[in-house]
C-alpha cells in the first residue's frame, strides 16, 4: 500500500496544475483555425516523467482523458503513432485519428511536429520488431 500512495504522490507533484484551464472542445475548434493543436495549449509538467510511468502511461495521466488534438472527452482514446517511424506520438479520439494521416491542415502539422510524446520528453515504439517498427531511423 506504501508503494502505492508513493506513486500516486509521485505523480500527483508531477502532473501538478498541469490539468487545469485546458481548452474546451468549443475552444479547441477555435484553436484548430489558427493551426494551432489542442495539446499545444497545455501546460507541460516541468519534472521529468516518474521513473515508474511508462510512456505511454505518462501521456494516459497528462492528457487525462482529452484528445490531443481537439480535447473532446468522448470514448476511449485510442494511440497515435507515426507509420514512418514507428514511435508513439500521442492520444487521439477515433475522429481525429482517423483523419490524421490525410489531413494536410496546420493544425495537424503542428500536431505531428510536436506531438504530445515530444512534449513530455518521451519515446517508446508501437507494436514490435514484426510489425515493421524495429528501428527508430528517421
Amino acid at each position: 500500500m506504501g508503494e502505492v500512495r508513493r506513486r500516486d504522490a509521485a505523480e500527483a507533484a508531477w502532473l501538478g496544475t498541469t490539468p487545469q484551464g485546458r481548452p474546451t472542445f468549443g475552444e479547441a475548434e477555435l484553436l484548430d483555425l489558427q493551426g494551432t493543436p489542442s495539446c499545444h495549449a497545455w501546460s507541460v509538467p516541468d519534472e521529468p516523467v516518474p521513473g515508474h510511468l511508462s510512456p505511454t502511461d505518462a501521456l494516459r495521466r497528462w492528457q487525462g482523458g482529452a484528445c490531443a488534438m481537439c480535447s473532446a472527452r468522448r470514448g476511449s482514446l485510442v494511440v497515435d503513432h507515426c507509420h514512418r517511424t514507428g514511435l508513439i506520438r500521442g492520444l487521439l479520439c477515433r475522429s481525429c485519428n482517423a483523419t490524421e494521416p490525410h489531413s494536410r491542415a496546420p493544425s495537424f502539422a503542428a500536431y505531428r511536429s510536436r506531438p504530445p510524446a515530444v512534449m513530455l520528453q518521451v519515446e517508446e515504439q508501437y507494436g514490435s520488431p514484426w510489425d515493421g517498427f524495429g528501428h527508430t531511423d528517421t
